[in-house]
């Protein structure tokens, strides 16, 4: 039914129906309910006039509602063309219906840059809005839909020949049901400009994969079979793209043991498996010889949604050969570090030791272990360690670069040794580097030959013994602040007496003074007797000091040992007696080193009696 008909058809009905019901409803009852036939003539009147307002009213409502229903109808015809419009003009769209000739929407006109003039066009005019080039494609496109009604859908691009950028239009068209012609027309400049970016980037890139000296890129299919080989794959492998192309990734360069699993690994991962992490691996080249590379590996869909792999290896061998060198360059330095009689060490910026080399153990008696992430101050004796932590701050405020200088070693016996410590800064946050330097034999040996000249230079200037034997027990505990030095002379009657002691108590050598050398009596008294070294490590328990508890005690001392000096005739003239402050037991190079003071003293107290003898005759 016309649609323009339904209105007035469902109006008709309802008058039909409402007067047909009025008329046999009303007959029957007026002649049921009346018998006079003179107010049923009045009656009859009374109720033609109540069906014209009956039907009046019915004809005003069923009116009335198909106005406002086709009032909102427009309504929402007005809107959504509205929309329409809108989404057309933001979507660059129009539309158009093709007659035997186009009739152009206002926004169809709009995309083709012309007037409502050409709102009306043949497909003559059409082809020549378009650019040359495209002209033969649309025409048998717009032939195809007219004549075979073959759907339409190309895209050509404007004639435009001033312009510096083409705008490129999409036509669409097809036939309908009722056999109309229809279609749109949309701007797609900003689309296929990006398409053409997109391909540009798509080639640099690739071209930049053909040519990247030390980058071999591959892409393979679903069986592993290569479908992509640039040139530093063949740099890198030795197969040219014509030797592989088809051919299987296992088969080229994977080394014979490890082809299984890859190709196992490859299938599992293609299949939904996790996928392979990239890293360092050792692949083979077409002569057989392998070569270390850094892969990874990109699983993508190509336009027919089929799986590929791509490989992308960069050459390590150049890495790996300069790493080689470096663990070869390492291990040498490490082995002559290791093997260097002087410390190397490494701190922290706080001066706290976090390198040391084997040296280290031999010199102090600390394990490099134990030694670690200690201060190296503290491996120092104190007077030193204070002086050596100012002069590290110094470096730290950048006050000075580095330092050199001779300090006491602390050794875990509790020996000091002298060293030569020599520190510089490392570049910022990393701390300081140095070095020790056992230099103790040669720094006593210079300070023994210092003593030996002042002996010398004393005894030439007939100087009085008792300032010649000072001298000697000072210098000797310069050597070793840890010593307290004692030197007692032996008289015709077999008992000793203080010569010198700088530092012990005057009680303690009032005590001892005038001692009989006897066995058991002190660690001197026995040396004067015996003739031999005497060591006592722990007064408090050794007996030949059970006499001397108390005197030991109020004077602090708590180890010694004695060391008789002699003349040419091998007889006993006096002993050094060096004392400690808790019990220790003297290392041979002290023991060397008051060895060698006895001699000068015994030189010294031979000179001086051979003076007096001379004086007395």
């Amino acid at each position: 039914m016309r649609s323009d008909l339904a209105g007035p058809l469902r109006l008709a009905s309802f008058y039909i129906l409402f007067s047909t019901a009025w008329i046999l409803s009303s007959d029957y009852l007026l002649t049921t309910l009346v018998s006079d036939a003179a107010l049923a003539a009045r009656l009859q009147t009374v109720k033609g006039l109540l069906f014209v307002l009956l039907s009046s009213v019915l004809i005003f409502y069923v009116s009335h509602r198909d106005s406002l229903a086709q009032r909102r109808l427009v309504e929402v015809l007005t809107h959504n063309a509205r929309l329409l419009q809108q989404i057309q003009r933001n979507a660059a769209l129009g539309s158009w219906e093709y007659a035997g000739r186009f009739h152009w929407s206002q926004e169809a006109l709009q995309l083709f840059g012309r007037d409502e003039g050409h709102a009306f066009s043949s497909v003559e005019q059409l082809l020549n809005w378009l650019h040359p080039a495209d002209r033969p494609s649309a025409q048998r496109a717009f032939e195809a839909l007219v004549q075979r009604h073959t759907p339409l859908a190309i895209s050509a691009r404007l004639h435009q020949p001033h312009r510096q950028q083409a705008t490129w239009l999409m036509l669409r068209g097809e036939v309908d049901s009722g056999g109309q012609t229809l279609g749109t027309v949309q701007d797609i400049s900003n689309q296929k400009r990006d398409e053409i970016a997109l391909r540009e980037s798509e080639q640099r890139f690739r071209r930049l994969f053909e040519h990247t000296p030390r980058i071999a890129m591959q892409g393979y299919d679903r069986e592993r079979r290569v479908i992509f080989w640039n040139q530093a794959s063949t740099q890198l492998y030795g197969y040219s793209l014509q030797e592989v192309m088809g051919k299987r990734l296992e088969e080229l360069v994977i080394p014979a043991p490890m082809r299984n699993q890859v190709a196992s690994t490859i299938n599992h991962w293609l299949l939904g498996g996790p996928p392979i992490a990239a890293a360092e691996v050792q692949l083979q080249r077409k002569d057989g010889s392998k070569v270390w590379v850094y892969s990874s590996h990109v699983v993508l869909r190509n336009s027919r949604n089929q799986l590929e792999l791509y490989c992308i290896d960069i050459d390590l061998s150049e890495q790996k050969q300069s790493d080689g060198d470096l663990y070869a360059s390492e291990a040498r330095y490490r082995e002559l570090v290791e093997q260097l009689s002087d410390v190397i060490l490494l701190t922290d910026a706080r001066g706290h030791l976090n390198f040391l080399n084997p040296a280290w153990e031999k010199l102090s008696g600390y394990a490099c272990y134990t030694s670690l992430e200690r201060p190296l101050s503290q491996f120092f004796d104190a007077d030193d360690a204070a002086r050596l932590s100012q002069r590290i701050s110094a470096i730290n405020s950048g006050a000075q670069t580095s330092l050199r200088g001779e300090y006491r070693l602390l050794t875990r016996s509790g020996q000091l040794r002298w060293v030569e410590l020599q520190l510089a800064c490392n570049p910022p946050g990393y701390g300081l580097r140095g070095s020790l330097s056992d230099i103790h034999e040669r720094y006593q040996a210079q300070q023994l030959q210092q003593a030996r000249n002042a002996v010398l230079d004393d005894l030439l200037g007939r100087r009085p013994l008792a300032q010649i034997l000072d001298g000697i027990s000072r210098r000797l505990q310069s050597l070793n602040p840890h010593m307290l030095v004692s030197i007692m002379l032996l008289d015709a009657q077999q008992r000793l007496h203080i010569a010198a002691a700088p530092d012990l108590p005057a009680s303690y050598q009032q005590a001892i003074d005038g001692i009989v050398a006897a066995p058991e009596v002190g660690s001197c008294g026995h040396a004067a007797c015996s003739g031999e070294l005497v060591i006592a490590e722990d007064l408090a328990t050794h007996p030949y000091w059970r006499d001397f508890q108390a005197e030991t005690q109020a004077a602090g001392l708590h180890a010694c040992w004695s060391l008789p000096f002699k003349n040419e005739h091998d007889q006993v003239l006096g002993t050094f007696g060096i004392y400690y402050r808790k019990p220790a037991r003297p290392s041979p190079s002290d023991i060397a080193l008051v060895t060698e003071f006895t001699r000068l003293t015994g030189l010294a107290v031979q000179q001086h009696r051979s003076a007096v003898a001379e004086l007395m005759l």
